[in-house]
């Protein structure tokens, strides 16, 4: 059936193109930073932002293509208020500037959003202990979840299907009973975060949609790359991050970090190090050049060290080891009494660090690395004390790396010489599903 005339005189002719082609009603051809019309006609092309359309001049609401939520029981309000008031605060790292506080855009996406929903009253029922209630609405959230990508457009700009995304990994992280499905759900956020394309904004940091944008950027590289050391499905490098996590991270800019208590690059390089780490192999030359550039990087990073600052320094000494793992030169005997002289003043530093000033997988990724080389009982004690208030707790990340390095240190011995290389390679092995 055709379209009649009046309709399609009043429909845009592009409904992703630049506001000035909008505006114009011409077609446009996305040509980013600057379309081919607006080049010739000199005029300033600028693009929608992430959390605005403008469609015949005005701005409207973006259509809402996801189902609605279901109503509530009394407990389901229950959990998503303790999700709300309780869990979330906790998301975020305590040190962080207050406006991140505000996380209302994405409490209000799960009033609009069921999957979201969903995820939101597993965590918060994982976080009470609820572990067969949480296991339900995880399932129900991702049943869900996979209707709504069948049905969903394809510009990749749903909030509310990122927000779940992101969710799935921080439940993953939480749950103390299996190894973490983290990879898919980092995955998925990852290539929901490349269709974005979004641009730089002029509005306030402070604005509750950029307050959520920046999240889930931040909320993302801290997942994946601290939990590289233990999954290697994660494996990542700066080549296949999305570029827009450089503009966002916003390095040598006085941007409030809401998630990462370091630079983004800081974290491409811990990826970078675990992937080379992980080898049990000779390196290839070009692992040997990057493996001479992440040398270069820690003492960069040292040099911006802070005396007062004992979470950098201890993350220094971890990284160090890590990287003496592959060192393509030095002899063994040689690497074994430096990555000794590293571990003891990593212990040294770790009696001084309180690790309720960061968030836990933060805190615990050089812990990991400390204790894959404790080699005597006493030592391995000093980093298990460590970890134990957390594993207590229920806590997974914790309960999952305490578990870990006990079948580490329970492993058979090698010699002396050997060992800490050994246990290294083990805590890097891939996580066995149970």
């Amino acid at each position: 059936m055709s379209t009649p005339t009046w309709e399609s005189k009043a429909r845009l002719r592009t409904r992703t193109g630049c506001f000035e082609c909008r505006k114009r009603r011409k077609k446009c051809d996305e040509q980013r930073p600057t379309c081919e019309r607006c080049a010739n006609l000199g005029s300033a092309c600028t693009w929608p932002t992430s959390t605005t359309q403008l469609m015949d001049g005005r701005r409207r609401e973006r259509r809402q293509w996801s189902p609605k939520s279901p109503i509530l029981s009394n407990e389901d309000k229950a959990l998503y208020t303790h999700f709300a008031t309780t869990v979330m605060p906790r998301l975020v790292r305590p040190n962080c500037p207050s406006v991140y506080s505000d996380q209302s855009h994405i409490l209000r996406l799960a009033q609009e959003f069921s999957p979201l929903m969903a995820i939101m009253i597993a965590i918060a029922a994982l976080d009470l202990g609820n572990d067969t209630l949480a296991m339900q609405h995880y399932l129900h959230s991702l049943r869900s979840l996979q209707g709504c990508i069948i049905g969903a457009p394809g510009t990749g700009n749903e909030d509310g299907l990122l927000a779940t995304t992101i969710c799935l990994c921080v439940f993953e992280n939480l749950r103390p009973d299996v190894p973490p499905n983290i990879g898919l759900h980092a995955r998925a956020a990852g290539v929901l975060l490349w269709r974005r394309r979004p641009e730089e904004t002029t509005q306030s940091p402070s604005q509750p949609a950029v307050v959520f944008e920046r999240t889930c950027v931040e909320s993302l590289l801290y997942h994946s790359t601290l939990m590289m050391l233990f999954n290697p499905s994660l494996d990542v490098t700066a080549g296949n991050i999305p570029p827009y996590f450089a503009f966002a991270a916003n390095d040598g800019q006085a941007v409030p970090q809401p998630i990462l208590d370091e630079s983004y690059h800081f974290f491409i390089m811990i990826a970078n190090v675990t992937r080379i780490a992980r080898l049990s192999r000779d390196l290839s030359q070009e692992e040997r050049q990057m493996w001479t550039r992440l040398q270069s990087d820690i003492l960069q990073y040292e040099r911006k060290d802070d005396t007062d600052n004992s979470m950098r320094r201890l993350y220094s000494r971890a990284v160090r080891i890590l990287l003496l793992k592959k060192d393509p030169v030095r002899r063994t005997t040689q690497l074994t009494s430096e990555i000794k002289t590293l571990f003891h003043e990593g212990l040294i530093i770790l009696e001084t660090v309180d690790i309720q000033n960061y968030l836990l997988g933060y805190s615990l990724w050089p812990v990991a690395v400390l204790g894959a080389v404790a080699v005597s009982a006493s030592e391995q004690h000093a980093i298990n004390n460590k970890i134990s208030p957390w594993a207590r707790m229920r806590r997974g990340q914790a309960v999952r790396l305490q578990e870990r390095l006990m079948n580490i240190w329970a492993s058979p011995r090698e010699p002396e010489d050997m060992l800490q290389m050994q246990q290294l390679q083990l805590l890097m092995n891939p996580l066995e599903s149970t």
